[in-house]
């Protein structure tokens, strides 16, 4: 039962697609490797050998018949039978000589060689290019013809001197003497660079080039002795030179039992891999899902509280993500419920407060200010005061309770910002001075506001009030602020006083909730209300022994709605 349910997992069908999808292509190529390998490494480099080889011939064709053409530019500068003596260098002009340094430009060539017309070697440039001894060496090697030059060389193979080719020619007979020999002129040609052209045709270590010269010497790509062995094709690159393709045997033939056994050892290790890959897998995705899991069924039993455990898996990451983000709408959801639903309540207990409590406290009022104007004793005139002040407190409750509770509508109007402060700071001013308080305004004139300028004013007044209320006995500053944010208005109430704990910061807004003996707890929830019925967010920023800070991102004269323009 338990392996029928856990070959359910995603992560189990996953290992066995994976299985089957890495297995069945190496099965095939290992059972189809014997029969087909050496045909298709035939089929693949047959036709580009093809093209190469042409391309090859070609390329080394060329290159001697790029030499053939500077040797000839040569001859026809060199005219003067003083050039051709031991001390024929010395004889040159400036002009020569810089043409014999311009030849040792050209990366194919080692120097440039003067010879008499026995082909004895007089003199080199530079003067250590070619030695007698070297010049020996190369006549002993081969010689062949190409396009009416001589190809004299390479000379035996030595470790001390790399190894040159000579292309000579003579130069041009005289009319009155034609078949008389002529002094002539060679090249003394890099043999590497010349071997090095059949390097292209080494396609992926199939094949090994090797350059054939005209006494059957064979030289590899850098120009040094080498022996073919194995099976080979003959090319011929120009009269005397070939090219020898030796095949790599061990490319083209059958693969060995050895290469079978490593064939069935990479299917075993690439089963063992998956199957590791599939319990690392699946051991790690189940670890986040629980995570996942017991997250969710917090919040199902109504834990909207604790935040979703965040985790670095992209996929399952997203997820938790959208379930934090469900969790938070929730929770606000919820609030906004149980806020709506108190405040209705508060709403039906304020309307009763109000007919049952304002109409006896009406008379009572009434009646203590008609005693209060027939008494004469000082002593009895003040108690009464005292009643009546304290009735008019009973019924601010009542008022706060209503505003709070049944909020009326907001008839905004543009308001300028410094005259609202301006008649707030006359109102508190006396009991500011009293506290020795000092108020501060910072606020341009020209700042307006769109808003109900009652619930504004109430507002204000209520942080106003609160600030004077946290102020120590003498020293305090609260500061008024206006600017302008953006496209809002930020109107700020700034106070030093003590500040207010972390602990009660979320639950100062609450209605009914104080830290005051004397306080009802609805003045931060009345400008809560107040300051969302006229599409204001208010802010609270406070920390001990910091002060507090409170904030209004209040709408600006260009988000007037059109029907109040």
């Amino acid at each position: 039962m338990r392996i029928k349910q856990r070959s359910k997992y995603l992560s189990s069908q996953y290992l066995w697609l994976s299985l089957l999808v890495a297995l069945v292509p190496l099965l095939s190529f290992a059972t189809l490797y014997d029969s087909y390998f050496a045909q298709l490494v035939m089929r693949i480099t047959d036709g580009q050998l093809k093209v190469q080889l042409a391309a090859t011939r070609n390329e080394f064709r060329s290159h001697l018949q790029d030499r053939r053409y500077e040797l000839e530019a040569l001859i026809d500068q060199f005219d003067n039978a003083a050039t051709f003596t031991h001390t024929g260098y010395h004889t040159l002009s400036p002009e020569l000589k810089s043409l014999l340094r311009l030849q040792l430009d050209n990366k194919a060539i080692y120097g440039v060689a003067f010879f008499d017309a026995n082909d004895n070697l007089l003199w080199s440039f530079p003067d250590q290019a070619l030695t007698q001894a070297r010049y020996q060496n190369m006549r002993m090697g081969p010689t062949s013809t190409f396009e009416n030059v001589d190809l004299i060389g390479p000379g035996k193979h030595s470790w001390d001197t790399p190894s040159a080719l000579l292309m000579r020619k003579a130069m041009i007979a005289s009319p009155l003497s034609p078949s008389a020999p002529t002094p002539s002129i060679a090249l003394i040609l890099r043999f590497n660079i010349l071997a090095s052209i059949s390097r292209s045709l080494q396609l992926g270590g199939v094949y090994k080039a090797l350059l054939s010269t005209p006494d059957g010497r064979y030289y590899d790509t850098v120009g040094q002795p080498a022996s073919p062995s194995g099976n080979f094709s003959q090319h011929e690159l120009v009269p005397g030179w070939t090219l020898r393709l030796v095949q790599n045997s061990e490319l083209v033939e059958p693969p060995s039992a050895q290469m079978r056994y490593w064939l069935i050892g990479l299917v075993a290790g690439t089963v063992i891999s998956l199957m590791l890959l599939h319990w690392y897998l699946s051991r790690r995705l189940k670890r986040q899902v629980d995570v996942l899991v017991r997250s969710v069924e917090q919040v199902a039993n109504g834990d909207l509280e604790t935040p979703v455990q965040q985790l670095s898996n992209i996929e399952i990451g997203r997820l938790t993500q959208a379930v934090e983000r469900m969790r938070g709408q929730l929770k606000q959801v919820i609030s906004s419920a149980v806020d709506r639903e108190r405040q209705a309540s508060l709403g039906q207990l304020a309307a009763g407060l109000a007919h049952d409590i304002r109409n006896p406290l009406t008379t009572i009022r009434t009646t203590i200010q008609t005693l209060a104007r027939r008494e004469h004793n000082p002593m009895h005139k003040d108690m009464l005061e005292m009643v009546e002040e304290e009735i008019e407190r009973v019924n601010d409750v009542i008022t706060n309770l209503l505003d709070f509770a049944r909020p009326r509508p907001p008839q905004a109007e543009l308001i300028q910002v410094s005259e609202l402060y301006e008649g707030l700071i006359a109102l508190v001013n006396a009991s500011a001075r009293r506290q020795q308080v000092r108020l501060k305004v910072t606020c341009s004139k020209h700042l307006l506001i769109f808003a109900d300028k009652g619930h504004m004013r109430q507002i204000l007044m209520n942080l106003i009030l609160n600030a004077l209320q946290s102020m120590p006995a003498a020293g305090g500053e609260i500061q008024l602020i206006a600017i302008r944010n953006d496209d809002k208005i930020k109107l700020t109430v700034a106070d030093n006083g003590p500040g207010i704990p972390s602990a009660l910061q979320s639950r100062i807004t609450e209605p009914f909730f104080t830290t005051r003996e004397t306080g009802t707890g609805l003045g931060l929830a009345i400008c809560q209300v107040l300051a969302a019925s006229n599409h204001i967010t208010l802010h609270i920023y406070s920390r001990a022994d910091q002060g507090t800070r409170v904030e209004l991102h209040c709408p600006g004269p260009e988000e007037r709605k059109p029907d109040h323009e």
